[in-house]
């Protein structure tokens, strides 16, 4: 996001400004840096009380879009994303984007369908990969609603020809023809199990370090003396437990002369061209550091997950593996190792590739042109009072409805209460689990309230045929005896 702000603002002349979570920090220190303007705002919902006060912090965020008449609002992070666009659209900004920054969400039953919900306040999405726009689709948005850009980095900070070397060889006391593997990537905890979480994650790493831990050894088969170097660390408490977890499991494994826990390294530029192999495990991933990798010309084995596959073409720029795979991951690290002028070919290819369509430059040139398209559509003069009392009117039933469903359906309705054998007037119920999950037959009530009557109907329709049978089989049951 900074980098972004930063080139619209020095290379299209746009005016610019941040409105981020907190009032410190590193991205704070960054913004001053370059004298973009920031307002500090609380962005968690995640929390009881935090679902509670949503609408207030809405309607606080749209008076400062109000306020400030901004042309475009653009979110990235989820938790950034239903709050901005709700206030967004309800400031009547005439430009409202959401660039989704990874699968990850859209992956998630809450999450994904709290985006589905309310996605339509938008002018348009921005998936950052093949999958996310895949997602999307799926979720019924329209393909003219959706364009697809890229998160890249400065490609001016990745050159493999300017890059001070890290000497690691040296630094860990290696011989020269040791074969090193690296992955780089912060450890963060394990994922709970959660209606917030994809199904398939939980318990897990996200970043896949335990996988690459478990392929070690079948490596080690072929390549002996091969190293393996952790770069990163804790992402907080949580993360730096799942950390030290890892480091005991690579004790009880025998592998503490194998598997080095290097920490965090500010300039990772400077480690990726003396890697043989880099390696990106993650289970759910945007593009990861796929694009850094490649270009600083480093060999890649990546999982098949997200955007890796965008950047990491399978047999062209690298390796593809299967996620959540010790196997199928030492399988793609070893191809590698076996033909080093092969992976190195790759490697210069990704470069390429990179170059040509990964680059800061290239995303902020098609934000800014998308921008330009946009604003030219618009027919009336935006920020309008009026709309915006109309839209807050409106507004009422979809903060009930996310409200409703967030605290009844995703927190009390997965709960089954038992109900047992009683008789009233003449009716047995026998023992048996009714589940609660009643709300599900009416979930999307107030799904898409805006345009939804035909779906609207379909719903009453479906529950009063099932109400008809329940009472069609109770009237059977008591004229049975």
């Amino acid at each position: 996001m900074f980098e972004q702000l930063r080139e619209l603002r020095n290379q299209y002349g746009c005016d610019v400004t941040a409105v981020v979570s907190g009032d410190s920090g590193k991205l704070i220190d960054k913004l001053d840096s370059e004298g973009i303007p920031h307002f500090a705002f609380n962005f968690g919902f995640a929390t009881l009380r935090g679902i509670m006060n949503m609408p207030r912090e809405v309607l606080r965020l749209a008076r400062l879009f109000r306020r400030q008449r901004f042309d475009v609002v653009q979110t990235h992070i989820f938790m950034s994303v239903l709050l901005g666009r709700v206030a967004a659209w309800l400031a009547d900004v005439p430009v409202r984007l959401s660039m989704i920054s990874g699968p990850f969400h859209l992956e998630a039953h809450t999450s994904r369908w709290i985006d589905r919900s309310t996605c339509w306040m938008e002018t348009m999405l921005i998936p950052s990969c093949e999958e996310s726009f895949r997602l999307c689709r799926t979720m019924g948005v329209p393909q003219k609603r959706l364009t697809l850009i890229y998160y890249s980095v400065d490609e001016t900070r990745f050159d493999p020809g300017k890059a001070e070397r890290a000497n690691l060889r040296q630094q860990f006391g290696w011989n020269k023809d040791i074969p090193v593997i690296g992955m780089v990537a912060y450890f963060y905890p394990r994922l709970p199990k959660s209606r917030w979480v994809p199904a398939n994650l939980s318990g897990k790493g996200v970043k896949g370090h335990e996988d690459l831990v478990n392929a070690a050894p079948l490596v080690q088969a072929e390549f002996p003396t091969a190293k393996f170097l952790l770069v990163g660390n804790g992402w907080g408490e949580a993360g730096d437990a799942y950390h030290q977890e890892l480091k005991n499991l690579v004790r009880d494994k025998g592998l503490e002369e194998s598997i080095v826990f290097a920490g965090y390294h500010e300039n990772v530029n400077n480690l990726l061209p003396e890697l043989d192999v880099a390696v990106q495990a993650s289970l759910s991933e945007n593009l990861g550091g796929t694009i850094e990798g490649l270009l600083m010309e480093c060999p890649m084995v990546v999982t098949r997950v997200g955007g890796m596959p965008d950047a990491v073409r399978d047999g062209e720029t690298g390796v593809l593996v299967n996620p959540a795979d010790p196997e199928d991951l030492a399988r793609g690290i070893i191809q590698q190792l076996r033909s080093p002028e092969k992976a190195r070919a790759m490697a210069a290819a990704g470069r390429k590739l990179m170059l040509d369509r990964f680059t800061l430059n290239r995303t902020v040139a098609d934000l800014a042109e998308l921008y330009d398209q946009l604003l030219t559509r618009k027919t009336r003069k935006p920020h309008s009072l009026m709309f915006s009392l109309g839209r807050l009117l409106l507004a009422a039933p979809v903060f009930i409805y996310l409200t409703f469903r967030l605290l009844v359906v995703d927190v009390f309705v997965p709960i089954y209460l038992p109900a047992y054998a009683v008789r009233f007037r003449g009716l047995c119920l026998r023992a048996f689990y009714v589940p609660v999950r009643i709300f599900y037959q009416v979930r999307h009530f107030g799904y898409r309230v805006y345009g939804g009557s035909v779906r609207l109907a379909v719903r009453i329709l479906r529950m009063s045929i099932l109400l008809k049978s329940v009472f069609a089989h109770a009237r059977k049951r008591r004229a049975g005896g």
